[in-house]
């Protein structure tokens, strides 16, 4: 069992899940059965606006929620998703109050909503990585995501502006059955801009993940992207990525350790608190609650964190889990250097790097097992 406090790094706060201006096909907050709006599959409602600012309700709740995680275990990071964040009015300045109390803040989107002005705001706090979600630049391979060509160029050029913009950029595309085929071109492309962000390809995942999931004889893909590594080198994360990556598609499951829950939690802004920021499968309380207290006390000491931490993976929804926070697993078990992990900005921070290395340590030395 890890030791309570866990050593966090980060929050992986996850504001109006259930509302987003694109309806993913594949989308896990529709496949997620942690809430009754997700079995509902609300995301696939049209999507409704909110308000940001320390007086409403929303603005009221994420304060209190980032808050109480930041001031139990006085964390470094903070990353900011949804659903769609830039649907919430006045979010850039909760995201401007949240920057100036981090090493760094990392902002989620589909990119669609986000104008100049914004990004050079964004540019001017000084910390900010931006994740992209973006599966291909061609309709094809971006279709799940997109359901006509006209909002796909759309996409495209929005994103386009934001690689163009300085800002660190982690571009987090989903291999499915459509965009695997593109995935050398995809890369050719990420690699023309003069602001090269780094590119994550990752497979899809969830309870649906089967109807989009790479088929064995398209393998050969990923396998090609490998091939030509030296040649993209400059936007792919190192190369031991993509040896877990082709492990999981050669075994069909995950077979190797994750490490991600003792350093990274997931809220929401509704104050409901999860244990994995990967796959939201275990409610384990309300810190909006009275109890607030008593739920951060469980985060690393109920029984729950056996299994997500175990050597091999226990439950089924570990056995189908491969993200770009996997890096931090990678580091933990010898598959890549600290100084490799920590070339990607959102671990860069000299406070961030030191956190993770003695967390390391201590799990090493039988601290957290």
């Amino acid at each position: 069992m890890p030791s309570t406090p866990l050593p966090l790094i980060g929050n992986d706060l996850v504001i109006n899940e259930d509302s987003c201006n694109l309806s993913c096909t594949y989308c896990l907050t529709g496949q997620s059965n942690l809430k009754e709006g997700h079995s509902l599959k609300l995301i696939f409602d049209p999507p409704k606006r909110d308000d940001y600012s320390p007086t409403t309700d929303l603005g009221r709740r994420i304060n209190t929620v980032a808050g109480r995680l930041h001031g139990r275990f006085d964390l470094p990071l903070l990353k900011v998703t949804g659903g769609e964040i830039f649907l919430v009015r006045g979010v850039m300045d909760f995201l401007e109050e949240q920057s100036a109390q981090y090493e760094v803040l990392v902002v989620q989107t589909n990119g669609v909503l986000v104008n100049d002005e914004q990004l050079a705001r964004l540019r001017s706090f000084g910390n900010v990585v931006l994740q992209i979600s973006l599966d291909s630049h061609l309709y094809q391979g971006n279709s799940y995501r997109v359901q006509s060509e006209s909002l796909h160029t759309k996409v495209v050029r929005t994103i386009a502006r934001i690689l163009e913009s300085g800002l660190p950029v982690e571009i987090y595309g989903v291999l499915n059955d459509r965009s695997v085929t593109e995935l050398s071109e995809f890369a050719g492309w990420l690699s023309g801009f003069e602001n090269q962000p780094t590119f994550f390809p990752f497979p899809v995942r969830g309870p649906d993940s089967e109807t989009f999931k790479v088929r064995p004889d398209q393998i050969g893909h990923i396998e090609e992207l490998v091939r030509r590594y030296d040649e993209f080198a400059g936007i792919l994360p190192p190369r031991p990525y993509f040896d877990r990556l082709l492990s999981f598609y050669h075994e069909g499951r995950r077979t190797f350790r994750c490490h991600l829950p003792r350093l990274v939690v997931s809220t929401f802004s509704d104050g409901v608190v999860t244990p994995c920021p990967n796959i939201w499968f275990s409610d384990m309380g309300n810190v909006l609650s009275d109890e607030a207290e008593t739920v951060l006390d469980k985060l690393g000491s109920s029984g729950l964190y056996q299994a997500l931490l175990a050597p091999k993976p226990r439950l089924s929804a570990c056995h189908g889990c491969f993200t770009p926070w996997d890096t931090l697993s990678m580091y933990f078990e010898d598959e890549i250097t600290l100084d490799e992990l920590c070339a990607a900005p959102t671990y860069a921070p000299p406070r961030i790097r030191g956190m993770i290395e003695r967390a390391k340590a201590d799990y090493l030395a039988g601290a957290d097992v």
